[in-house]
Order: C-alpha cells, then sequence, then structure tokens
C-alpha cells in the first residue's frame, strides 16, 4: 500500500488552523466576532485541563516562565483573546488530584473574575469527560503547532506527535506526514491529525479508532514522558494496531471499550503490551467522605483528634472481570503540623496547638492501578478533599529578594523628560500573606513623578508604570508599593517597599543630517522662473527626531525668527508648514532673486503650557536662484490622447452610490472617466456599475480640473472636504509607453494610464487600463461560472526575464462547489494566470518585492453578515500552486470556501475577485479586478 505523499500532508497542514476537515472536525463555536483562537483539548474532552504557552519547548509547565491562559471547559475549549502571540508552542497539561500547588492556583484565580482567592483553585483537577466524574490518573503534556492567525486549533496525543517531531529539527508539513504515516495513514485514506475524532467516536468507527489509539498514547506518555518523546513514532505504531484489535464496530460505543486502557512499556514499544482496566473512584464513597469532611471546623491554636470514614469500595477496578475493592493510602499537606493516619476504613486527623502554615489543607487519598491484583503498578489514581483553618489575619509582609530584583530592573530604566514611557514588571512574591488573601498592590509614583500613573493587573500580577514624565527636577527619586489584602473584615496593608528611579534625562531633539542632505539634494533640483506657477513640497517630519511626546509644531520661513523680517524671501512665493511636517512653497515668482535661504526648526510641548518645552537647533537649506522667464508655448487644448472620450476603468471601492454606509465593501466596479475643457468628469456609481458601464459623465463634488503640463502629461487636481478641513489633491496622469507591450492586445484603443502622486515627499503610483471598448471592460465584470474559456479568460501583460520586457499572457477563472467537484472539500474559486509560476507573487523573489499585495474575493454573503452587524470581511486566497502543463507553469490562486469560516458558494450571487499589485510594481502594472457570478454549474474548460 502507498504510504501518505507530503501532499496528503500539506493538505493536513492547511487544516491545522481549522480544527481538521469537514468530516471530523469542531464548529468554532467560540467567539468568532472578537476574532479569539478557540483551542480544544482532548483524548475524551478534558475539563480542567491548563492551556499555556511552552516558552521554552520543553514539555514542561513552569508557572515562573510559561504563560498560563486558563482552564478548559467541560467540551475542552477555551478561548484565547484576539492577536494572542506565542513565544514558544501552545500546550495543555492534565492535573492529577492535588497536582496545583499555591502558584499555579494564584495564577489561575488572578485569571478568574470570579475566584477571590487562590484557594479556590487549590482543590483543581482535571477530568477526562470519557469518564465524566472521575479524576484523571494521569499528568501529562500535550503540544500542538499553532500561530496567532489561527481562529480554531485542537490539543490532542495526535497533535503532540507532531509537536515532537517537530521538536527533533523537523519541518511541520514533513512532521504531519511521518505521524500520519507511523498512524497507518495512506494517500487513499488521509488522517487529519488535527480533527475532533471525539465527537462523533460511538457511531463513527475510524474516528472511534483514533479516540482509542489517542488514549493509549495518553496512558503510555504518562509512565515514561522522556521515552515516549524518543520512541514516539514506535509507539504511534503499535498503538495504532492495538486499536485496530479492540475497536470494532460491536465494540464502538460501549462502557467497557470507554475503560480498557492498554499501555505500551515507552523504553520498550515492541514489548507485549499491557491490557488494562481503568481504576475508578465511586462516586457515592466520595460524596459520603466530602459530607464528613465539610462539617469540620477547625481553628488556628485548637488541638485535634478527629476521625473521618473511608469506605473500602472508594477505588475499584476490574481484575479477570471481577470489581474488586482497591485499598486506599492518606496524605495531607504542610510541614507535618497535622497528621493523617488511615486504618482500615477509619482516617484519623490529628493535631496539639495547631500552628498552620497555610489555611487550606488537602487530604489526598491514593490506590494503585495494576492489571491484575499482583502484577506492577501501572499509574496511581488519586481523589483529593480540601478543608480550611480558620486563622487570625496578619498584614502581608514584604519580601526583600523579590524587593532586591525589581530594584535591579528599575535601574536598568531609561526616562526622558517628554518622552513616553511604559514598563510592565511582575510584583508577584513582592509580598506574602500567610492567610493566603489575594492582595491589591498601588504605588505613589503619580505624586513623585508628575505625568506617570501605575495600574496594576491581578490577572497577570504585573504592575505598569507609564506616562510622559514631566518632573519637577532630574536627579534620583523614590517611590513605594504596598499591599491591601482586602480582608473583608480586618482589612490590613502593608510597610511600604521603597525603590529608586533611576536619573530622568533632560529631553532634546536631534537633526537627522541624512535627510538634512537629502533635503537639500531636492531642493537643489528645484527649478524657479519668473512668472512661472511654483508648488513644491518638502516633508520635513523625519529631519527630527526625538523621544519626547507631546504637541510637535513645526517652523519654516525665510527668517530665523517669526518676530524677524525675512531679509532675501522669493518674492510671490509663500512658505507654510502644516502639523505634519510638510512645508509647501507656491506662488509665482515675481523678480529674480539670489542666495535664498529657507529656516526649519521643530518644537514639542509636553507639558501643557504656551511655550515650546524643548526646542530644536535651526536648520538651514539654501533655495536655488529665481532665474528670468523663458518664453514656453503651451500645446493646444484638446489634443491630448485622454481627451473628449469616455474611458472605462475597473476600479476597487466600496461605496455603491446610495448614501448608505452600512451596505458598503470593497468589490469591483466600472467608472467612466473623461477628460474634456479643463474638467474632469466621471459617472455618478450606482448598483448597475457591478456589472454596466455608463456612458454618462457629470462633474463631482470633488471639482477635478486638470491642465496639460510642458511634459503633454495630464496633471488633474481635485478639491474636497474632510473632517471640516480643505484638502487638494494632485495626480500626474500620463501614458505608459506601450512599445514593448501594445495595449491593443489587450483591448482595441486601450491605454496603460499611470497615475502618479506625491504626499509628504513620497510619489505613490498606479497603473490603470483605460478601455476604449464599452463591450471588453464589461467582459470583465460580467463573467459567469457556466461561461465557456472564451468568456472566462482575459489577456494580460506579466514582466518579462528582462528589464523593460512585458510578455502577453492571460487569466481564466473557475468556480465550483465541493457537491459538484468529487474530491474537494470546499466550494472554491481559482484564478489561474497562464504562463506563470508562483514564485514571486506573494513573496519577495531573486530579489524582487512580491506582485500583490493582497488577492482577496468579497461578496454580499461574505462582506455583508446582517445577522452578526459584521461588515467588509474579505476571504483571503488559500495558496498559490504552480500547475505544469506541457513544461508551462501555469500559477494557480485559490479560495477555499468554509476553511476558517461558513461560506459558501451562493446561486447567483457575484464575486468579486481583487488583486491588488504592490506598490514596487504599481508603475509597471495594473490590478486583476473580475466580478463572477456562480450560476449553478461550473464549466473548466
Amino acid at each position: 500500500m502507498k504510504k501518505v505523499s507530503l501532499l496528503a500532508a500539506s493538505v493536513a497542514l492547511a487544516l491545522v488552523g481549522c480544527g481538521g476537515s469537514d468530516g471530523g472536525s469542531d464548529t468554532n463555536t467560540g467567539t468568532p466576532s472578537a476574532g479569539g483562537i478557540v483551542i480544544t483539548g482532548f483524548d475524551g474532552y478534558f475539563k480542567n485541563a491548563v492551556v499555556f504557552d511552552d516558552v521554552n519547548n520543553d514539555g514542561v509547565l513552569d508557572v515562573n516562565v510559561d504563560t498560563v491562559f486558563g482552564l478548559t471547559k467541560a467540551d475542552g475549549k477555551i478561548t484565547l483573546p484576539k492577536g494572542t502571540k506565542f513565544q514558544g508552542s501552545l500546550a495543555l497539561k492534565t492535573l492529577k488530584p492535588g497536582d496545583t500547588d499555591k502558584a499555579l492556583a494564584a495564577k489561575l484565580a488572578a485569571l478568574s473574575p470570579a475566584a477571590d482567592s487562590y484557594s479556590d483553585f487549590m482543590n483543581t483537577y482535571t477530568t477526562d469527560m470519557d469518564h465524566e466524574g472521575q479524576p484523571m490518573a494521569n499528568a501529562v503534556v500535550f503540544r500542538a503547532p499553532v500561530s496567532a492567525e489561527d481562529k480554531t486549533a485542537v490539543i490532542s496525543p495526535l497533535t503532540d506527535l507532531v509537536a515532537i517531531e517537530m521538536a527533533k529539527g523537523t519541518a511541520e508539513e514533513e512532521a504531519i506526514a511521518a505521524v500520519t504515516a507511523a498512524l497507518g495513514g495512506t494517500d487513499e485514506q488521509p488522517i487529519d491529525l488535527f480533527s475532533d475524532f471525539v465527537k462523533d467516536s460511538k457511531t463513527n468507527l475510524e474516528s472511534a479508532k483514533l479516540h482509542k489509539t489517542a488514549q493509549i498514547l495518553t496512558e503510555s506518555k504518562a509512565k515514561n514522558p522522556a521515552a515516549y518523546e524518543q520512541n514516539s513514532a514506535e509507539i504511534a505504531a503499535v498503538a495504532q494496531e492495538e486499536s485496530e484489535k479492540i475497536v470494532t464496530d460491536e465494540t464502538m460505543g460501549s462502557e467497557d471499550l470507554l475503560n480498557q486502557k492498554p499501555v505500551i512499556n515507552p523504553s520498550a514499544p515492541t514489548a507485549p503490551v499491557v491490557s488494562n482496566y481503568k481504576l475508578l473512584v465511586n462516586e457515592d464513597a466520595k460524596i459520603a467522605i466530602q459530607k464528613e469532611i465539610s462539617a469540620l471546623a477547625i481553628t488556628e491554636g485548637q488541638s485535634l483528634n478527629t476521625t473521618i470514614t473511608i469506605p473500602a469500595a472508594l477505588f475499584q477496578d476490574k481484575y479477570d472481570n471481577v470489581q474488586t475493592n482497591v485499598q486506599a493510602v492518606a496524605e495531607i499537606n504542610g510541614k507535618g503540623e497535622i497528621t493523617a493516619n488511615l486504618v482500615g476504613e477509619t482516617l484519623t486527623l490529628s493535631a496539639n496547638n495547631l500552628q498552620p502554615t497555610q489555611d487550606i489543607y488537602t487530604i489526598t487519598l491514593k490506590a494503585e492501578d495494576k492489571a491484575t491484583a499482583n502484577s506492577e503498578v501501572l499509574n496511581t489514581l488519586s481523589t483529593t478533599f480540601s478543608f480550611k483553618v480558620k486563622l487570625q489575619n496578619s498584614a502581608p509582609v514584604v519580601d526583600t529578594d523579590t524587593q532586591t530584583n525589581i530594584q535591579t530592573l528599575v535601574d536598568s530604566w531609561k526616562m526622558q523628560q517628554g518622552a513616553a514611557f511604559s514598563q510592565t514588571f511582575s510584583v508577584d512574591g513582592l509580598f506574602s500573606d500567610r492567610e493566603g488573601d489575594a492582595l491589591t498592590y498601588t504605588t505613589n509614583i503619580n505624586s513623585v513623578v508628575l505625568g506617570l500613573t501605575s495600574k496594576f493587573n491581578k490577572n497577570t500580577g504585573e504592575m505598569t508604570i507609564s506616562g510622559t514624565p514631566q518632573p519637577k527636577n532630574l536627579g534620583e527619586l523614590a517611590f513605594t508599593i504596598i499591599a491591601d489584602d482586602g480582608h473583608p473584615a480586618t482589612r490590613l496593608t502593608s510597610t511600604p517597599a521603597n525603590f529608586t528611579l533611576p536619573a530622568i534625562e533632560a529631553g532634546e531633539i536631534t537633526i537627522d543630517t541624512n535627510v538634512k542632505t537629502e533635503l537639500q539634494a531636492k531642493t537643489a533640483a528645484w527649478q524657479l522662473k519668473v512668472g512661472t506657477a511654483f508648488n513644491q513640497t518638502l516633508n520635513i517630519n523625519e529631519l527630527f527626531d526625538s523621544a519626547v511626546n507631546g504637541d510637535v509644531q513645526y517652523y519654516a520661513n525665510y527668517a530665523e525668527h517669526d518676530n524677524t523680517p525675512a531679509s532675501n524671501p522669493i518674492s510671490g512665493v509663500n512658505v507654510t508648514v502644516d502639523q505634519s511636517g510638510l512645508v509647501t512653497l507656491v506662488g509665482t515668482p515675481t523678480q529674480v532673486t539670489n542666495g535664498v535661504v529657507l529656516y526649519l526648526a521643530q518644537g514639542i510641548n509636553f507639558s501643557g503650557g504656551e511655550d515650546n518645552d524643548i526646542e530644536s537647533e535651526m536648520v538651514l537649506l539654501n533655495l536655488p536662484n529665481v532665474l528670468p522667464a523663458d518664453e514656453i508655448t503651451p500645446p493646444p487644448a484638446g489634443t491630448h490622447p485622454l481627451e473628449n472620450k469616455n474611458w472605462y476603468v475597473l476600479e476597487r471601492g466600496s461605496d455603491d452610490g446610495d448614501g448608505n454606509d452600512s451596505n458598503d465593501y470593497s468589490r469591483v466596479w466600472c467608472d467612466t472617466y473623461r477628460f474634456e475643457d479643463g474638467k474632469a468628469l466621471s459617472n455618478n456609481r450606482s448598483s448597475i456599475n457591478n456589472n454596466t458601464c455608463s456612458e454618462e459623465t457629470v462633474p463631482q463634488d470633488d471639482n477635478g480640473t486638470y491642465v496639460i503640463d510642458e511634459n503633454n502629461n495630464l496633471v488633474a487636481t481635485f478639491t474636497f472636504m474632510e473632517n471640516g478641513e480643505q484638502l487638494t489633491e494632485t495626480f500626474t496622469v500620463s501614458i505608459n509607453d506601450d512599445t514593448n507591450a501594445p495595449m491593443d492586445a489587450i483591448s482595441i484603443g486601450s491605454k496603460s494610464v499611470l497615475f502618479s502622486m506625491e504626499e509628504q515627499g513620497q510619489v505613490e503610483h498606479e497603473t490603470k487600463t483605460f478601455f476604449a471598448e464599452k463591450t471588453d471592460a464589461e467582459k470583465r465584470i460580467n463573467v459567469k461560472s457556466s461561461d465557456g474559456p472564451e468568456l472566462r479568460d482575459a489577456p494580460l501583460y506579466w514582466p518579462g526575464q528582462q528589464d523593460g520586457e512585458y510578455v502577453l499572457r492571460s487569466t481564466s477563472l473557475q468556480m465550483n462547489t465541493a457537491e459538484n467537484s468529487p474530491g474537494n472539500n470546499h466550494d472554491y474559486i481559482k484564478v489561474w494566470i497562464n504562463g506563470v509560476s508562483c514564485d514571486g507573487l506573494f513573496e519577495g523573489f531573486d530579489g524582487d518585492s512580491p506582485i500583490f499585495e493582497k488577492f482577496i474575493v468579497t461578496s454580499n454573503s461574505i462582506s455583508l453578515d446582517d445577522v452578526n452587524g459584521w461588515h467588509g470581511n474579505q476571504l483571503g486566497y488559500s495558496s498559490c500552486f504552480t500547475a505544469e502543463e506541457d513544461g508551462t507553469p501555469n500559477a494557480v490562486i485559490s479560495f477555499l470556501f468554509g476553511m476558517n469560516d461558513n461560506y459558501t458558494l451562493n446561486a447567483n450571487e457575484t464575486y468579486s475577485i481583487m488583486g491588488k499589485v504592490s506598490n514596487d510594481w504599481s508603475s509597471a502594472l495594473s490590478d486583476i479586478n473580475f466580478n463572477m457570478t456562480w450560476t449553478g454549474s461550473t464549466n473548466n474548460d
């Protein structure tokens, strides 16, 4: 049989962040509107398992290093906040009774808004919901590959096998292939390692086998995690074989199958597998014990000799199919101040003048899990019971070691007058509270340094000090942190923990000499002539650099000071500067002028006073001399190739012209442009322009005008209001030379037109195809899935091997549903770029930037969600692969519906397909824009 290939593994890899394939996946029932990551953990669903970021990838939960996210719910799920970043790998740890120490309990309490104290979590343990009500006998860590961009993820013994392989240096795709092969997967019958096989394991035989395989892996890893990771591939194969033996149509879904727990020796995977039956806790006996323990009333200083009945049937196992009671042993935590002695069915708790070291005590009852009464111990099952000792309240106490560590951190801080400052540090352990009360931390930083505030996050145990320092002096200052125990009866505050701040430096503004050189070079290229309109800008924002945060003001003038008259200005040319640092020189020189100097400066006001708190040095730029006027003959009006005719352009935009913003989302339109008698005209866009190009053009609200410059370029100017401010945008519109790429091959009479605009010193370009023939433009926005190739294909030019070389290629569109396409799990749209490979399309290649900035699909059903109120959603491309046909590469860009979403192709719905060219290619290539309608049938010829 052919083993699984990397192609099958790549399919599984595409599903890592999706919760699996359609057949075995768990739908995202978290909070998609919030954009969080929904994690599901299972071999059966794990309730109260700890999900964490395994920062150092060692497979061990260290609460002092790793980031704890919280506990899973009864369905095995936890939702992480949107934007969660992973430093290591996503991990889950199951807890046996008694595993939760004070440090972990404190972390969990901080994450729970309903918890008042760590004591609420001291008796927390994991339940495998295959055995509801039963505590886990195994404390194991499972991991899974995941990224912050994923919306859902699973953690199971199968994903853990992938993580183990990746920890050995194997790439993710190869790791998936190796694990799939070890578990018996083939190209014909691949295994989705990231599916939720638990949900249908009682009715689906393949899911039931994966479920049992996962249970066997859990039991085996618990015996020796180190040996398990070393021999994981062999163990996986043996577990799969064992599952094949015991899971049948007859046993599937039975209680007896769930309780069968075969164990593989991790150190010797080929040794005989031990058949075992799960050791169980009798729920009735547990309830009876808890009732007695709940009735205990123990106080600090008390002597006690209390007995509790422990029923013999508390632990039960099955040996040779006979239900058997298993003897328990008892332990109690603490430092020996309370003893626990179990003889027969009687547990005795003893203490003399009790001086507790904690307020919560946990009794742990344990029993050994064996295959037979006299065989080796395979595991130990525990159940715990906690009781509280009433303590006298005492104030929190400073931990000097932690105080010293925080002072070392504070010593490293760099603070500057007026500069934004923010430092977050852990205050866990700075104070200890004997009673275990949840502590609240506060500082006096706001009264020590004006402009700084502090905030304590009880969920993370971290203090954040932030703001803009505005100290009255720049010397060393001291601040304090205090802790409040919040005790309802006798609230006590700690003595302060004192800390010394480093000296705060004075604020300054520096000059970037490289930027100054660039600005001087730019001004040197200007041409000023008497009688010739002049309009140039300089962006001086990057000329100045400062860490100071505040109200920034710029100065630009012919004089060194506002109150000093300019000694040598350019008559007729005014100088202005806005709040962004954009200097504008505009006007018409009226006389020859030499030796003009432009003075530039920046000031920052961080204190809110009338004057700037700090100012830069004055920067001087020498402007070119104003030359005498030349005689210039402008080109005659109406002779430009773009004038006096309609041009049809496929644009990407959101406004549909109905005045209702709730209907707006990005899609493809046909816009009509016309340049006539100095006016830039266009159509009034409406919904019909999704598939029709309008003939009528009219002036718009932006008052578009144009002139023809001396280079025969069309210069269009648009004036409009935005946020109460009048703004002006100017585009230079030029026709690209089509000697090497004749545009008649695209559409008869069409033009490749370059729009250029300078903004804040940067020139931005966009290439558009101007269609002279309306029908050729409309063809691209009326594509139907059932059309033949003559209607679904469109020509385009593509960069050739040499600079300035272009070759004629074409695009082909395809659309189909999974139902009509055997072998596909998703509805899809595909864009073929024929004669081109995927190299360089979405990632840099051979020293060039990616050609496309993004490639998306939108439609009413994708981008307008009336039920949930979502607007503006986009379906990004899922993959790009190169298909070879007769030695010719063809890039196939796929959009898969239903991967991280519930989208499907809907009959008679129109989909906008938009490929935005990146800035580095926008001066040579135009965007790819189509509208395509799903008719219910497909034509992929």
